[in-house]
């Protein structure tokens, strides 16, 4: 996974399926390069609103870890690869938010 657009990316009709099924929580993926803090900075009310948890899937240093949390006051936010979770829903970039009806960034 890479910072960029996802503006392309389309979650075929089965991963739709299968996240709207219960109701899964709002979850986020996000780096802690420049672009995804602003994002995170950007969209917290929102995430917040939402319940949305986290995964924070690139940071080089603790201070890059830092950096997030301090932006992330009150969400969850989790270390992790993302790759797995990437490939099932054939995603490539972030920062994204995934709800039950799709990606948006």
């Amino acid at each position: 996974m890479a910072v960029g657009d996802t503006a392309d990316s389309q979650l075929n009709p089965e991963t739709l399926a299968r996240l709207a099924q219960g109701n899964p929580r709002p979850f986020f993926l996000i780096g802690s390069d420049a672009v995804s803090v602003q994002w995170l900075a950007t969209h917290h009310d929102t995430l917040k609103a939402l319940g949305a948890v986290g995964m924070l899937v690139q940071a080089d240093t603790e201070a890059d870890m830092r950096r997030v949390a301090e932006v992330a006051q009150g969400l969850s936010i989790t270390l992790g690869s993302g790759s797995d979770l990437a490939a099932a829903l054939g995603i490539h970039h972030y920062p994204v938010l995934i709800t039950r009806d799709g990606i948006r960034q």
